[in-house]
């Protein structure tokens, strides 16, 4: 899910089309200048780039598009050197003294890498209409067959929390490829609406919009999200969401990450009070040669003390906890380079 827009079928190609006119014909009001391409220009050669790379990805293996993700997160971590240093900084900030120099920057590497993996997957998701190239595996007690490409546990956690009949809430992080773990839901029976913010460019924002909806799941935008995401657990369907980017304005509550105040979201516990809905954390682990292991995690008690600001931000502070658990755990898979704390109280 990068960060998991509306309810509705794919907007025609030349919908998309006219958008992008439209926003080349504003930026030129706005003052454009002279001799730039046009805006609707930039809009349709960044979304043919993506296209055509996307085409080229799905002729080869995911392991080769691990690679070759890794590969591009490499250069891209020797290119953005600001970005870098902000992962040096928050790794160095998060995990303290104890763990030397070498290290920090080991990690750093490994989140960038991995970041170019989980893109380039991302890209190519659409490979996964294939049945026979989304085989999943539950471990049952005849072991898990050997080789196998994606593993799933805790599904009968989902399940149990699906049969009450209150939807389900589920919270990931910018931690493994959340993107692939709600793509598969969909195609395991279990669908569900995935919170993001519309890209800028409109054409991106289709191309994307249909791969993450091919599952049976549903894009549900941040300007309508309370509104679609209430729609969706009042019909029984689970809505996916990621709450550990820094929120600048608007509602937020401050919680601890990594022993420092964090500005957070307060939606998904919001959400969960208001409703009833069960929350399930949700986590991607990646593997080699493409391989992933996917698990969700038991339910989240919801305190319910009758003081709605106090239990909003307990609820908060307790996923946060989880998420900070798994970025711990494997360090590697965490997005280091997004300025999480920049937002102070």
């Amino acid at each position: 899910m990068s960060e998991p827009r509306g309810q509705g079928a794919l907007r025609p190609a030349r919908e998309a089309n006219a958008r992008a006119d439209a926003g080349g014909a504003a930026a030129g009001a706005n003052g454009a200048s002279a001799g730039s391409p046009p805006a609707g220009f930039l809009v349709r050669l960044q979304a043919g780039i993506v296209r055509a790379l996307a085409g080229f990805l799905r002729r080869l293996s995911p392991g080769a598009v691990a690679s070759l993700g890794s590969a591009a997160g490499d250069l891209y971590r020797v290119l953005a050197r600001r970005r870098h240093r902000i992962a040096i900084e928050n790794l160095t900030a998060s995990l303290g003294p104890a763990v030397p120099p070498e290290r920090i920057r080991d990690i750093a590497r490994d989140a960038f890498r991995h970041f170019g993996r989980a893109g380039f997957e991302m890209i190519s998701m659409d490979r996964y209409r294939d049945p026979s190239a989304r085989v999943v595996h539950e471990p049952a007690a005849a072991g898990i067959p050997t080789g196998a490409h994606f593993v799933f546990e805790g599904l009968d956690h989902l399940r149990a929390a699906r049969a009450r009949g209150r939807g389900v809430l589920i919270f990931s992080a910018h931690y493994g490829n959340w993107e692939l773990g709600v793509l598969l839901l969909g195609y395991l029976g279990a669908p569900v609406g995935i919170i993001t913010r519309p890209l800028d460019n409109p054409l991106l924002e289709d191309f994307f919009r249909e791969t993450r909806e091919a599952s049976g799941n549903r894009v549900i935008g941040k300007r309508s999200a309370v509104r679609e995401t209430l729609r969706a657990l009042h019909a029984g369907m689970g809505v996916a969401m990621l709450i550990d980017q820094n929120v600048r304005s608007g509602a937020r509550v401050f919680v601890d990450f990594f022993g420092r105040p964090a500005s957070t979201t307060p939606t998904l516990a919001l959400l969960a009070l208001k409703t009833g809905a069960p929350i399930l954390p949700m986590f991607s682990f990646p593997g080699p040669h493409g391989s992933y292991r996917f698990i969700c995690l038991p339910e989240v008690a919801v305190p319910a003390t009758g003081d709605r600001d106090a239990d909003v931000r307990a609820l908060t502070q307790e996923c946060t906890r989880i998420i900070e658990e798994q970025a711990r755990a494997r360090p590697g898979c965490w997005l280091w380079m997004h300025e999480r704390w920049k937002t102070r109280a």
